[in-house]
């Protein structure tokens, strides 16, 4: 049966499919006011990802996160309602690379507001713990928000077995060890974010990134650190570092 146009919820109304979050199907919505939103569908058998989304997310207040409303049953599927967050994800939104180049300033500023989101995320003792262009939607201007919660919670919580969580492009080698994730872990995927913004490409383990006159490069360095104790941990520092390099002439 078609999910498009099921009412779920208190009155929301399923539109049309616009993405795929890395456990889930993501729908365009409407409320019962006409309001947008948006409706993430899990598949049964991940029904502990939606709770532990709806634990982590609800309660958020940030205009740089999305908000996750209520949880909802779409055909006996677990799902969540949340605000709406515009816009393409990170790497469609910025085809022309590298994006430092052809469009710094809108850029910077999706780097400004994810590392916003990351300052918030961190100071409530959260981790995101799933930092990569999918998790971050940019609008035309360069506004973003940061969305998909599923991994999130506790930083530095620890599992009864080891968990590598994470997009292993995006990974730091602390998640990709199974670790217990703090602030830095985030901010790793940021800087592999800059790092990318500034060279046009992920880095190769065989062949490194050239050398850049950006004197944004010394901050990328600094955030992919393999040495986590070496990386910076404080979202808003790093934010006011970024501001700072992004002025100077080069």
């Amino acid at each position: 049966m078609p999910l498009a146009g099921q009412v779920v919820g208190n009155g929301v109304r399923l539109v049309r499919p616009v993405g795929r979050g890395s456990h889930s199907l993501v729908y365009f919505a409407v409320d019962r006011g006409g309001q947008p939103c948006a409706v993430k569908i899990f598949p049964a058998h991940l029904e502990g990802y939606a709770d532990r989304e709806y634990q982590h997310g609800h309660a958020l207040e940030h205009p740089r996160l999305v908000r996750v409303m209520a949880r909802a049953t779409v055909d006996e599927q677990p799902a969540l309602i949340s605000t709406l967050a515009r816009g393409e994800v990170l790497f469609q939104r910025y085809a022309q690379r590298p994006a430092v180049s052809t469009e710094r300033r809108p850029f910077l500023l999706t780097m400004v507001h994810l590392l916003d989101a990351l300052g918030y995320l961190h100071a409530l003792g959260l981790v995101h713990r799933d930092i990569k262009p999918e998790n971050v939607m940019v609008e035309d201007d360069g506004s973003a928000k940061l969305v998909d919660y599923d991994l999130s919670g506790p930083a530095f919580e620890t599992f009864s077995t080891p968990l590598r969580m994470g997009t292993a492009a995006f990974q730091s080698p602390e998640a990709a060890r199974g670790e217990a994730l703090g602030p830095e872990s985030d901010l790793y995927g940021v800087g592999i974010l800059l790092g990318w913004g500034i060279h046009g490409a992920l880095p190769d383990p065989e062949e490194p990134y050239p050398l850049s006159a950006d004197p944004l490069g010394a901050l990328h360095l600094a955030l992919t650190s393999a040495d986590r104790h070496a990386r910076p941990n404080d979202a808003a520092r790093v934010r006011q570092e970024l501001l700072r390099l992004a002025s100077l002439p080069y």
